[in-house]
């Protein structure tokens, strides 16, 4: 984060400090927007789980994360895509809220450009031998090892998640006074405004 804090009474160098900090969160796993919250529809409630960022484009306004095409969250996204994503940083102490879609890609180029980029370690998880989070007796049975598969077959079972955003909010404390602002597009052109923290 700019230590010059530029961007503490700037609506338009927030909106870049916000997309500065996403985007680090891509390659830097010691970022907290490395793993962000993502948050969709269960019926009448909601679930949340931590994902892992993989790419941002911040002109198309959109995240990409990878998951198991065989999870929870697939049934939900496919009924109901309104979702938000939600990271918060202790130690620079800014907190970001996005709002938008999110959107399935199974076996198409999208998900296979991005198996393709992916590190052996990060394919070996979607060889697990059945759907993440279905009860078992016993979790040892599901351990695997990497000698025993072809890695490249848990491309089956592979998607890509794309969040598309037309809300950020961002908020700064601090204290001599927080800053907290809003930045929507959901009118096809972008409307920023500040809030009250």
């Amino acid at each position: 984060m700019s230590e010059k804090l530029d961007f503490y009474n700037s609506l338009e160098l927030t909106l870049l400090e916000a997309e500065n900090l996403i985007a680090d969160g891509v390659n830097n796993s010691k970022s907290l927007f490395h793993t962000p919250v993502l948050s969709t529809f269960v019926n009448k409630t909601i679930s949340t789980r931590t994902v892992v960022l993989r790419e941002f484009n911040a002109k198309k306004r959109i995240l990409r994360f990878h998951t198991d095409n065989r999870s929870g969250k697939i049934d939900e996204l496919k009924e109901n895509s309104i979702s938000s994503i939600h990271g918060y940083d202790p130690d620079l102490k800014v907190q970001i809220r996005l709002k938008g879609k999110t959107y399935i890609h199974i076996e198409d180029e999208i998900s296979k450009n991005a198996w393709s980029q992916s590190r052996e370690m990060s394919k070996v998880c979607y060889s697990v031998k059945d759907s993440p989070g279905l009860k078992i007796s016993s979790p040892e049975s599901f351990d695997i090892v990497k000698e025993e598969i072809d890695i490249e077959l848990g491309y089956e079972n592979f998607a890509v998640l794309l969040f598309c955003y037309d809300s950020l909010e961002f908020l700064f404390l601090k204290g001599a006074g927080h800053r907290r602002s809003l930045f929507d597009w959901s009118s096809n052109q972008l409307k920023s405004s500040w809030l009250i923290p």
